[in-house]
């Protein structure tokens, strides 16, 4: 069985036949988008009284507002709170990576106000998504002297058509995608308006060597690269045919959860996130008593390279869940994260959850690219409103 499985997984007939979209061809692309999109970003200008901004709201939905959680984490890596080494700033003096919080929402209202000094991004991929469109229009709807500094992310639609109407600065996603697929594109996007107001301490230097790292690993994992030398087939064929419960912490919170939907909307299968140190307080009890057969838990781990890797508490939050999980003979296994940045750490575990996620639904024969059933669901949706 297991090599009937290795043998699917080199076959080029399998990709031909189960992803006629060719979604392959759209995860070999995502390192040269995250490039245009740093590109992109870099050369959208905000007004300069932007930059003295107190907080950053990102809103979204599905995987417009995961790239908010991977730029949350990014900005928390290097602060001094998790006693990592800071950046340095030209003069040689040591900043925090992330100037202000960012916050991520997933709703259609804000569960908190908006004010003139909070920048409000508002991505949605499709430009349709309801819950991105009301958040947009509480923002651009508050009285003048307390309205947020607001910007939309989008593809097109109608968040496109209000951002016009409505005079919101506005970056067009330029890429033909699914919106999962798109996250990467986000995420340098919304990393390059942060950076270009002042608000991310990032460095040219830094990005160009990530996009590099993220584009030579993208190589190593692409279909055509056989079993045996493709470390994103081999952990597919690991997780295959169980129950996933997909652990991070500190730079893989956020993290922990794009795997979870990856495996959902990709492969199509049943998988869940939990993050740490909450799972120490609650979810650990449960151990004692027999998981759902079979189960696998996955625990993404920042890895050696970058500043991230200093964070001492969640490197022991880490062994500690290893210890316990084996302590209770429950299966599990570690995805190490590759790179000599935080960033670069980041976008290469992101690439390789997409590539896990993609194998395991050939795996299953079936095709990655549609979501009918989130199809259903908007359709659902729309008439009960």
């Amino acid at each position: 069985m297991a090599e009937e499985a290795r043998k699917i997984l080199d076959d080029p007939q399998t990709y031909a036949a189960i992803d006629p979209s060719g979604l392959r061809n759209r995860l070999r692309a995502i390192p040269g988008q995250c490039s245009s999109a740093w590109d992109k970003a870099r050369a959208f200008t905000l007004p300069d009284e932007w930059s003295s901004s107190s907080k950053v709201v990102i809103g979204g939905m599905g995987g417009s507002a995961m790239a908010g959680d991977l730029t949350a984490d990014l900005a928390l890596a290097l602060t001094g709170s998790f006693s990592v080494p800071a950046c340095t700033g030209p003069q040689g003096n040591e900043k925090p990576f992330a100037k202000v919080p960012i916050l991520v929402v997933r709703d259609l209202t804000f569960p908190f106000s908006l004010d003139q000094d909070t920048i409000f991004v508002a991505c949605s991929y499709s430009g349709n998504t309801e819950e991105t469109l009301s958040m947009f229009e509480q923002a651009v709807h508050q009285p003048t002297e307390t309205r947020a500094r607001t910007i939309a992310i989008t593809g097109g639609g109608k968040l496109s058509q209000l951002a016009g109407e409505a005079g919101v600065p506005l970056l067009k996603v330029e890429v033909t995608s699914e919106p999962r697929t798109a996250v990467a594109y986000n995420l340098m996007l919304i990393l390059g308006v942060l950076w270009g107001l002042g608000l991310l301490d990032l460095s040219e230097k830094q990005v160009s060597a990530a996009i590099r790292e993220v584009s030579g690993n993208g190589g190593l994992w692409a279909e055509d690269v056989p079993v045996a030398e493709n470390s994103a087939k081999r952990l597919a064929l690991e997780l295959r045919d169980k129950l996933i419960i997909v652990y991070g912490s500190g730079l893989f919170s956020g993290m922990a959860r794009r795997w979870k939907s990856q495996f959902n909307e990709n492969a199509k299968i049943w998988s869940f996130f939990e993050t740490l140190p909450e799972l120490l307080h609650n979810s650990v009890e449960a151990f004692g008593s027999a998981p759902p057969d079979p189960s696998i838990a996955l625990i993404l781990e920042p890895g050696a390279g970058g500043a991230a890797s200093g964070n001492l508490i969640h490197g022991r939050h880490n062994r500690v869940i290893t210890e316990t999980l084996s302590l209770h003979k429950i299966l599990n296994i570690a995805a190490k994260g590759e790179g000599t940045s935080p960033l670069a750490q980041v976008l290469n575990m992101l690439l390789l959850g997409d590539y896990v996620s993609y194998y395991l639904a050939m795996l299953r024969g079936v095709d990655p690219s549609p979501n009918p059933s989130i199809d259903t669901a908007k359709d659902i949706l729309s008439r009960l409103t």
